[in-house]
């Protein structure tokens, strides 16, 4: 699966509640640029309102992130995290 596949996804809590919609990835070390690699490590997750101001770059707002580790599954472009994630 390639991440750009991941943008736009909706992201739910195991327990049905919608957060919104992926607006960007991110990873530890600098961006890259022409050559990709098969093994970046996805550190971060940003969804909802303030993560699709922070992604169009108004530096005032405070994107809306959660960890990888939240995320529980994959299924059909949706992204269910964990319950104990705010929204």
């Amino acid at each position: 699966m390639k991440l750009s596949e991941l943008q736009y996804a909706e992201v739910w809590r195991e327990d049905g509640t919608f957060l919104g919609h992926v607006f960007d990835l991110r990873s530890r070390g600098e961006p890259e640029h022409g050559i990709t690699h098969d093994a970046r490590v996805v550190g971060e997750l940003v969804y909802g309102r303030m993560g699709l101001f922070a992604r169009l770059g108004l530096d005032e707002a405070d994107a809306t992130t959660l960890p990888w580790s939240s995320v529980k599954e994959i299924r059909d472009g949706v992204i269910i995290v964990g319950d104990d994630v705010e929204g």
